[in-house]
């Protein structure tokens, strides 16, 4: 079957999906395969943290072992971690010793959605780093 959509959750009911952006293929894969990709294959830490700020956002993302972080409601965050099922809990000691209100928490795994949006993410922050290495050449060269 072949699909072109918006609606990424047709994703879930093709057997290969690719993602363009700007007319370029960045992705050809199964949509299992492509979930499979993210960090510790897609498992998520979802938590829901009282008084929910950019700063609490900056504490998660600064424990070492975390890969991604992304608010996803007022109070909700998703958090993505490298060896997953061995940092999780230490990610919940460094959230208390840091007197981060953790509300309640599930464990789960990404959904297709969450997959493309992180996609797009770091490729949006790809393309920064390549103007910024371009501007520095051309900087450097007029030196």
């Amino acid at each position: 079957m072949f699909i072109i959509t918006h609606d990424l959750e047709a994703a879930l009911v093709c057997d290969k999906t690719a993602i363009l952006r700007e007319g370029k293929l960045l992705e050809f894969d199964t949509p299992h395969n492509l979930i499979s990709s993210l960090p510790s294959n897609g498992l998520l830490a979802r938590l829901s943290i009282e008084n929910l700020t950019g700063e609490i956002i900056d504490i998660i993302a600064d424990f070492e072992h975390c890969e991604e972080v992304s608010r996803v409601g007022n109070d909700v965050v998703e958090v993505f971690l490298k060896d997953f099922e061995e940092n999780l809990l230490p990610l919940i000691d460094y959230l208390l010793e840091k007197e981060v209100k953790i509300m309640a928490m599930s464990r789960d795994v990404a959904n297709f959605r969450r997959y493309f949006q992180l996609r797009i993410k770091w490729e949006e922050e790809r393309d920064r780093l390549d103007l910024l290495k371009n501007e520095k050449a051309i900087h450097d060269l007029g030196e």
